[in-house]
């Protein structure tokens, strides 16, 4: 198999893994605490943040190094693999940049029973699930985005 077919079966693939696994997330795991007391809600949110970045963060880098090839490989389609590039990056950079600060704090309340009942006595705990829910959706999107820019990259260079 020739490098851009390696490429284009790790790159878009990728991209399309990456926000499905986002889209799951949002959807179907942690809409689940929202009714569960910080005590466990928090400890499960910060399982599902830290088993995410194994999976998230190598996945987008493989992703973008795939894309970044088919840009360099491919000058006809250089903006659009290098817009895939971008895009599958983009979800770190918002988590870093948007979503650090309410995942920390869910973390902090996670190791303290003060925080907990905190937490719990404020709806502080439920008001930043919902945030990252609506934040990662924007993760899943650009994901999906990076996927969709692909395929048409791909379908137009046939």
């Amino acid at each position: 198999m020739d490098p851009i077919t390696v490429a284009r079966y790790l790159s878009a693939p990728t991209a399309f893994i990456l926000a499905g696994y986002s889209i799951s997330a949002s959807q179907s795991t942690v809409p689940l605490l929202y009714k569960v007391p910080s005590s466990i809600s928090a400890e499960v949110f910060k399982g599902v943040f830290q088993n995410g970045a194994i999976i998230v963060a190598p996945g987008a880098v493989i992703s973008a190094s795939a894309f970044a090839y088919l840009a360099y490989a491919i000058p006809s389609q250089r903006r659009l693999y290098a817009a895939s590039a971008a895009l599958i990056l983009a979800p770190l950079v918002w988590t870093k940049g948007v979503m650090m600060p309410g995942i920390e704090r869910l973390i902090e309340i996670s190791g303290s029973t003060v925080e907990q009942q905190k937490a719990d006595a404020s709806g502080e705990a439920l008001k930043l699930m919902q945030a990252w829910v609506l934040q990662n959706w924007v993760r899943a999107a650009l994901s999906a985005s990076s996927g969709v820019t692909a395929l048409y990259a791909w379908a137009n260079n046939a």
